[in-house]
């Protein structure tokens, strides 16, 4: 079987983004320069393939390859998945494989030469490029892609990029399309207190304080004994403690009370939700605060059917 290499460039981890900063960075005073849109997106790759690291800093931190209007929908993006997206780990276009490979693997020992690279000028604006990430593979088929460009300050950028549609590039399967699909996912998600509620209750369950926190509000309230409220912050060092108890009063091996009560969807009602509107639920009151819903109160003493 063949080494794989798991290429994850663009990843961006909610509750703690670790978005690329070339993907919103403004373009450096200098940068690759190159006399053709072929020339761009063959040395690209070329530097690439060579040292993927060394090529992210080259062409993307110094906001050498992408155009403006590019790197506004990736900044986007990430706003999107540092504010709302709080219940997955990886979050925004590109995160769960390599977008310039359009894979999640790729050989190890992949170069320019070994993959078979060919970029080809279309107009005066698009390149397509063909490749192959498992050259040692017979039965490998060839990645191809469209990069369409743009001329800024005097030099070439990456607008956008096509994959093709049964062998047809189309608008409705390119990188901006991609990324307005995934802040729309990001936005509907964060309007659905039933979304987040079972992801709450996940982490109760699984007793994992550091994701619980993402939907700890600036404070949550929480009612360690009747009578006695204390604010707690997200980073507050009380929250392992706190989620160890409402594990085990929901999820401990004979407990009185057995499970987290379920939010159904459209709980909050129809539409957008209004902003301060309250959602009950157990021991839990989630309010919806700037595009999203928050813990905003937590009483484990409180009883624990959805009202």
């Amino acid at each position: 079987m063949p080494a794989y290499k798991n290429l994850v460039l663009a990843a961006a981890l909610c509750g703690g983004v670790a978005a690329s900063a070339g993907v919103l960075a403004a373009p450096a005073a200098e940068g690759p320069a190159a006399s053709t849109p072929v020339a761009l997106i063959t040395a690209f790759y070329r530097d690439y393939f060579a040292n993927e690291a060394a090529a992210k800093k080259r062409y993307l931190d110094s906001g050498a390859f992408y155009s403006a209007g590019a790197r506004k929908l990736l900044a986007d993006n990430d706003f999107a998945c540092r504010q709302v997206a709080r219940g997955d780990d990886m979050c925004g276009y590109g995160a769960d494989a390599d977008m310039f490979l359009d894979a999640q693997d790729s050989d190890p020992e992949l170069t320019l030469a070994s993959s078979g690279f060919t970029a080809k000028a279309v107009g005066a604006n698009a390149v397509d490029v063909s490749f192959k990430v498992f050259p040692k593979d017979p039965g490998s088929q060839r990645t191809t892609m469209r990069y369409l460009v743009v001329r800024e300050g005097g030099q070439w950028r990456v607008d956008d990029v096509l994959r093709p549609v049964k062998g047809v590039y189309a608008a409705r399967n390119s990188m901006r399309q991609g990324i307005l699909d995934d802040i729309a996912a990001i936005s509907k998600a964060a309007l659905d207190v039933a979304d987040a509620s079972s992801w709450v209750n996940n982490y109760v369950e699984e007793q994992q304080a550091d994701r619980f926190a993402r939907f700890v509000g600036s404070p949550v309230t929480v009612c360690v004994r009747k009578d006695a409220c204390v604010p707690y912050a997200q980073d507050d060092a009380r929250l392992p403690a706190l989620v160890k108890t409402l594990h085990d009063t929901y999820f401990k091996p004979g407990a009185a009370k057995k499970g987290l009560p379920a939010i159904t969807a459209g709980k909050q009602g129809a539409g957008a939700p209004k902003e301060e509107s309250v959602v009950h639920n157990g021991p839990f009151d989630y309010t919806f605060r700037h595009g999203t819903w928050w813990l905003s109160r937590i009483d484990p003493g409180r009883a624990s059917a959805a009202r």
